[in-house]
């Protein structure tokens, strides 16, 4: 016994640091704050009852989405279809140390977006292809393209809705490099697809539990375009860190507060 609390004790030297422990600890807050308690559902989840009144709300919320319409849509190519079986991609799938330098064709590119976050039409409304906290979609996919065939380098935000693209500006490979904190490892890459949410489009409905629907759904949305990337042979790794600033002034628009870049695909050849 006493030498597991020994072990015990050293965990949380590593986690807290050689402090006291506090009463205000930051996340332990936040996953006190996110819980759900029956005595208080009403403002736990404050927008539920407005937006089950509400149908013009909830056909709104259901068409959730940063839009550039003022710029120029690029056409996205009808997704490919893949042969392979789910099995086999789930055994083949890695996390890749490097990429070699090859450029992905834009029809790969379209299918890894249109199969993972892109529009379903369906009876009860549009859809996408994974679950997501009351069906509110509070993600956006930011398109960094560095070599991809018929695609200009460049940023570029996806639009579900138009089954495109919509180029929002330049960057530079070797600060991309640098935000990634990862500069070999994503050295000579094809394409990145940063996932960013816009907190807002969940908090007004669930409030602080809206955090951790928003995360899983981010967790969702990378297994698709991993999943779709491995069936196309295309390599690739998941990134969660990143300096986030830096991010958010490569997409713009961004202030860190109402939405943030949490999670980033990067892949190649």
């Amino acid at each position: 016994m006493k030498e597991i609390e020994r072990h015990a004790t050293n965990l949380v030297d590593v986690v807290y640091g050689n402090e006291k422990l506090r009463f205000d600890d930051p996340s332990e807050n936040w996953f006190e704050a996110s819980k759900v308690y029956r005595s208080s559902m009403a403002w736990d989840a404050p927008g539920v009852a407005g937006l089950m009144r509400s149908a013009t709300l909830q056909k709104i919320a259901t068409h959730a989405g940063k839009r550039f319409d003022d710029l120029p849509l690029i056409t996205l190519p009808s997704p490919l279809r893949t042969s392979v079986s789910l099995d086999e991609v789930i055994q083949n799938r890695r996390s890749i140390e490097q990429f070699n330098g090859g450029s992905t064709t834009l029809a790969q590119l379209s299918t890894i977006l249109q199969g993972s976050y892109g529009l379903i039409e369906r009876p009860e409304g549009p859809r996408r292809p994974i679950p997501s906290g009351g069906a509110l979609y509070p993600l956006d996919l930011y398109v960094v393209s560095n070599k991809v065939d018929s695609l200009e380098k460049g940023l570029y935000h996806f639009d579900p809705y138009r089954k495109g693209l919509v180029h929002l500006g330049e960057y530079s490979e070797e600060d991309f490099g640098r935000i990634m904190l990862q500069e070999e490892a994503v050295k000579d890459f094809s394409f990145a697809v940063i996932i960013s949410a816009s907190f807002w489009r969940s908090r007004f409905k669930y409030g602080h539990r809206s955090y951790r629907f928003i995360f899983i759904e981010a967790g969702h949305l990378m297994q698709n375009m991993i999943l779709l990337a491995t069936a196309q042979c295309i390599q690739s790794r998941p990134y969660g860190g990143f300096i986030d600033d830096e991010l958010m002034d490569l997409i713009g628009g961004h202030n860190g507060v109402d939405d943030a870049p949490i999670y980033t695909l990067v892949a190649g050849t």
